[in-house]
């Protein structure tokens, strides 16, 4: 199309807004409650898991987490086997169903970043673009996940 002598080309803003769009957010692993960052890590719009070994029935708890601004959003829980502290039903929005032999629950769980405790013994690992992320690297304490203004390249730590 052309107006006045400019071209426009309505794809290339479809094109940009696109780019802008799939644009990976940060997220920041920091100490907490002393708030030292350890490590930040690009995430893509498809999101990150946390996976690790429940505390009482030693089998996998796989969560699915979508950075939305400056909320996470977790998005879904699995696990195969019920213990302590894992979902019985579903939140409002959201379903439970069992899905190739273990019980999923959807949701949309909205929070400004999460604190989680962390043991060497459940394996705890925090997936993001292909790349596993040891959230026990630090030793067995207390982390927080917090999203970060803008975007970061790769996995970057402060050992």
């Amino acid at each position: 199309m052309r107006r006045r002598g400019v071209w426009c080309v309505p794809v290339l803003v479809v094109g940009l807004a696109a780019a802008v769009a799939g644009e990976a957010a940060c997220v920041a692993i920091a100490e907490h409650p002393e708030g030292r960052t350890l490590a930040r890590i690009a995430v893509s719009e498809r999101g990150f898991t946390i996976s690790y070994l429940h505390s009482v029935t030693r089998t996998p708890v796989d969560e699915r987490y979508r950075v939305r601004g400056a909320e996470i959003v977790q998005e879904a829980i699995a696990f195969s086997e019920h213990g302590p502290g894992l979902p019985t039903v579903a939140d409002a929005d959201g379903r439970f169903e069992q899905r190739d032999g273990r019980m999923t629950m959807t949701m949309q769980r909205r929070m400004p970043s999460m604190v989680m405790r962390v043991h060497a013994d459940q394996a705890p690992r925090l997936v993001a673009n292909e790349r596993a992320l040891d959230l026990a690297a630090w030793g067995n304490r207390s982390l927080a996940v917090t999203p970060v203004a803008g975007a970061c390249a790769g996995v970057s730590t402060n050992d």
